[in-house]
């Protein structure tokens, strides 16, 4: 394992080259509460981490955001971090995120982006 490791980060020094996508059928949560027909597809490179869900049974069906997280913009740290108070959530979280522990982490049409936001993500994945 630490071989592999430290083959990928020999040939992967940082996170220019990396592009890819993978896809997630069902929840996987108790067997038969599975939830089968439904999918979300990760895209995931040096600009943005995106998560879309749909369900496979409608395919007319509407395209959902769960997750998108820009990081061509500005990060900081954590706004509680201190001395007396330090923080270990250095969840980069922007846009929208897939955990929902902000109001506006609420799934949406995918529809519903901005144009300057599809313009962004077809950039990476044209077509989507």
């Amino acid at each position: 394992m630490s071989e592999f490791g430290e083959a990928w980060r020999r040939d992967n020094p940082d996170n220019s080259r990396l592009d890819y996508h993978f896809t997630q059928r069902g929840t996987g949560v108790e067997g038969a509460h599975s939830e089968p027909n439904l999918q979300i597809d990760w895209y995931m490179n040096r600009d943005f981490r995106l998560a879309t869900l749909r369900d496979v049974t409608a395919p007319d069906g509407p395209l959902t955001v769960i997750d998108f997280t820009r990081y061509d913009l500005p990060a900081r740290e954590p706004a509680d971090a201190s001395f007396e108070q330090p923080s270990r959530n250095w969840s980069l979280i922007n846009r929208i995120n897939q955990k929902r522990r902000r109001p506006e982490d609420a799934p949406i049409p995918f529809d519903s982006l901005t144009a300057e936001e599809k313009a962004f993500i077809a950039s990476r994945v044209p077509g989507l």
